[in-house]
């Protein structure tokens, strides 16, 4: 009879433990990145991708020449007529949202590979202080 014994080492644990992390990291900031904004005013806006390339083609159209403004817009509660000012502030506002995500992320995974013990790290907590701190 022969039988094979595994042995899982603490630094085994804690990789694992990491990697499992940063999966749910990134899906925590995947959801933020599309989950949309609501801006000054309380206008809501979709973040998603398809959202931010159909607001960068209008942008780049309208600077172009190649349409005129007002723009047809429907926003999450419904239509409205944009000019490309407020076009072009939608577009700022969601690319900063974005990129928020993104820096957050990036914090937050550095925090998890510079900690030996991985077993009280509250990664929501810890990705909304670092969202906080990238919108300062």
């Amino acid at each position: 009879m022969s039988f094979s014994l595994a042995i899982t080492t603490a630094e085994e644990i804690v990789v694992t433990e990491r990697a499992a992390l940063l999966t749910d990291l990134a899906n925590i900031r995947w959801k933020h990145e599309v989950g949309g904004l609501t801006l000054p005013g309380g206008v809501e806006v979709r973040s998603d991708r398809e959202t931010r390339a159909a607001l960068t083609e209008a942008v780049n159209s309208l600077s172009n020449g190649l349409m005129q403004a007002p723009i047809a817009w429907k926003m999450a509660a419904g239509w409205t007529d944009l000019s490309q000012q407020d076009l072009e502030a939608i577009t700022a506002a969601v690319s900063a949202h974005v990129q928020a995500s993104f820096a957050a992320e990036r914090t937050v995974q550095a925090q998890i590979e510079a900690q030996d013990d991985l077993t009280d790290f509250d990664l929501q907590t810890a990705f909304e202080e670092a969202l906080a701190a990238a919108y300062q």
